[in-house]
């Protein structure tokens, strides 16, 4: 995962010093991640499958490029990381709500779908919160499965069809779920009472 990460960093730093030269904050890139994600939110609603996967993939992009700009003009804050992992939260939140809209998935499989996607991240928070120890890595279903998932659903669903959509919302539901009840045991076992 760090190995990932430390190589997209350094892969969008360029991209990052060319943002700069806008002169947007990263904070303010953050916020048009959400404001792109409304528009997945109407396309997907329309049936339009293409259009809203591809301002999910815009509002994705805008969500690396915040970081790469704070980091190219040494801006990295810790409310820029907080707005990040709201945004994150935003911006899958509405993909699910443009997916049940558009009858892509039914209205109980989004419910379960956007609860089962906040609920490790907000274990990891909380975790984070009451005994100082990183959950960085804890479960074998993080988001970048979650949202990897999800994109093939999306692009088989455009090319095939037959409900795979509804499969692969299912499988992030029940694996990220999963997710958190591992992180739920991390913290049970790390965590030192008094």
């Amino acid at each position: 995962m760090s190995k990932i990460r430390d190589w997209y960093e350094r892969a969008f730093l360029p991209l990052g010093k060319a943002l700069a030269k806008l002169g947007l904050s990263p904070n303010q890139i953050t916020v048009l991640s959400v404001l792109i994600g409304f528009f997945q939110v109407y396309f997907f609603w329309k049936r339009d499958i293409l259009l809203g996967f591809a301002f999910f993939l815009l509002a994705a992009f805008m969500d690396i490029m915040d970081g790469s700009l704070a980091r190219a003009i040494g801006r990295t804050t810790k409310f820029g990381q907080l707005l990040d992992h709201f945004s994150d939260r935003c911006v899958e939140f509405q993909l699910v709500l443009g997916l049940i809209l558009g009858g892509y998935i039914p209205g109980w499989l989004g419910a379960l779908l956007a609860f089962s996607m906040i609920l490790p991240s907000y274990v990891r928070a909380r975790g984070e919160a009451v005994s100082g120890i990183s959950g960085q890595g804890v479960g074998f279903f993080e988001r970048k499965e979650k949202l990897g998932t999800l994109i093939g659903g999306i692009i088989l669903e455009y090319w095939i069809g037959n409900n795979i959509l509804f499969w692969a919302a299912l499988i992030v539901s029940i694996f990220s779920l999963i997710t958190a009840v591992q992180r739920v045991h991390y913290y049970y076992k790390n965590i030192k009472e008094g």
